[in-house]
């Protein structure tokens, strides 16, 4: 059991880690002088870093289920 819950929070923290230093580097570009073409891609760029960020909330439930069916089933696989 420790195991999952070490797992967890070791995922947590890296997704929290990893919010931070995205958040940081997206607030510190400087698109003053930019064309609109490359406003709109910017913009189009930090939409799906969001979406890639609000999907990774699923890992540490698959990483949990994983670990807690390995507990329960033993080797896997079988029939």
């Amino acid at each position: 059991m420790r195991g999952i819950v070490g797992a967890l929070v070791g995922i947590i923290i890296t997704m929290l880690i990893g919010i931070i230093v995205v958040s940081t580097i997206i607030n510190s570009v400087n698109t003053s002088g930019w064309s609109a073409e490359a406003n709109q891609t910017w913009q189009t760029l930090q939409s799906n870093i969001w979406v890639a960020f609000g999907l990774l909330v699923i890992l540490p439930l698959i990483v949990g289920a994983v670990m807690i069916m390995k507990m329960i089933g033993g080797e896997g696989g079988e029939v």
